[in-house]
């Protein structure tokens, strides 16, 4: 039988002999042996059982409880990976071995329990791989599992099978929508809710927004005072900072921590404030804010007191600074630098190098 390998027994030591001891564990092992070698646990009768324990000794007590219960959670394990049917066979052998078994109903009720909760997952996750051949409904009645029992060992299963690919989807850092649909199908086949928590949603969300700016088609969005040129479309617009590089001076901190420290440890300084040393730095400030427009021939930015536009013909690079800086390299107006939201800086470069790339072909 599936579940039940053959196992050595043990050879009686020389005073076990000698004074008529015997390992009571060979009981269980041939009790095992027969199961190993049965097509059905029917085939272990009492009279077999009670055979096996005369031939080393042992009775049915308190004390080898868990040797039988280990016994029978074998056959528990095939019951609940297999049956098909509330009348599957399967069903009677479990009970025929409890019986032989002699085994208290409580702890059949216990070694079922845990048979249940094992199968149950590993028939879930067959479930979501389309290796099982019942439906969620049906293992639940062949179960005795009502929605709520199994709740929470389907959401174990969904999360650990996504948790396995997630991985793979950060380092793409694209979420498509064949992808999610088939893991809103897989919670449909769980019945489960298609739910992740706010971390993993916001990702699953901006790896989206990335796929649609490489693959999506570009929709012609509606915008109220945007002067457009005949045939001129905006596909997309996002809040901006309009950026300008300036340098500054600055105290330098570092400086002045340690040269405090230093003082501290032999004077003590009254007077007027020491003069600290400057540095110079270059910054990128934000001078405007407005809003960022692409349209299908140019970029334009508008705000209250600015406004700018450049033709992607006039566009000769764009630079990201990788979080939410885009600089636009031009040949009439020199560097023209915005600031977005984080998220959508990346997309907007994905989509004004998708557009000039179309219109060059």
């Amino acid at each position: 039988m599936k579940g039940y390998t053959k196992q050595e027994l043990e050879q009686c030591g020389f005073f076990s002999g000698l004074f008529g001891g015997k390992p009571a564990a060979n009981a269980w092992k041939e009790i095992n042996n027969i199961l190993a070698d049965a097509e059905s646990a029917t085939e272990l009768t009492s009279d077999k059982v009670k055979k096996a324990l005369k031939n080393w000794g042992v009775k049915f007590n308190d004390e080898n409880m868990q040797e039988r219960s280990a016994i029978y959670r074998k056959t528990a394990d095939n019951v609940y990976t297999d049956v098909m049917t509330l009348d599957d066979p399967l069903f009677n052998e479990a009970k025929h071995l409890a019986a032989v078994l002699e085994l208290p109903e409580h702890l059949v009720g216990l070694a079922n329990k845990g048979a249940k909760m094992a199968a149950y997952f590993n028939r879930c996750s067959k479930l979501i791989k389309g290796e099982e051949k019942l439906t969620i409904g049906e293992i639940n009645t062949l179960f005795g599992y009502d929605y709520e029992d199994g709740l929470s060992i389907r959401k174990q299963v969904f999360q650990a099978n996504f948790n396995l690919e997630f991985e793979d989807i950060s380092k793409e850092r694209r979420f498509s929508p064949e992808q999610e649909e088939r893991y809103r199908e897989q919670c449909k086949a769980l019945d489960i809710p298609y739910e992740f928590k706010s971390n993993i949603n916001n990702a699953l969300e901006h790896y989206r927004e990335l796929w649609n700016a490489e693959n999506a088609e570009f929709n012609e969005l509606e915008v109220e005072g945007l002067p457009l040129a005949d045939g001129e479309h905006c596909h997309c617009y996002a809040n901006a900072g309009y950026c300008v590089k300036k340098t500054v001076e600055r105290e330098d901190n570092i400086f002045e921590l340690t040269r405090k420290f230093e003082i501290d440890e032999v004077v003590s300084f009254k007077g007027d404030k020491l003069e600290q040393p400057k540095i110079k730095e270059e910054i990128t400030a934000v001078e405007d804010i407005g809003y960022f427009f692409v349209t299908n021939y140019r970029i334009i930015y508008a705000s209250e007191k600015l406004a700018k536009q450049v033709p992607f013909a006039d566009i000769t690079a764009i630079e990201y600074d990788g979080t939410n800086i885009i600089t636009y390299h031009t040949e009439n107006q020199g560097d023209l630098i915005f600031k977005y939201p984080d998220d959508a800086a990346e997309v907007m470069v994905i989509i004004v190098k998708r557009i000039m790339e179309k219109n060059k072909a």
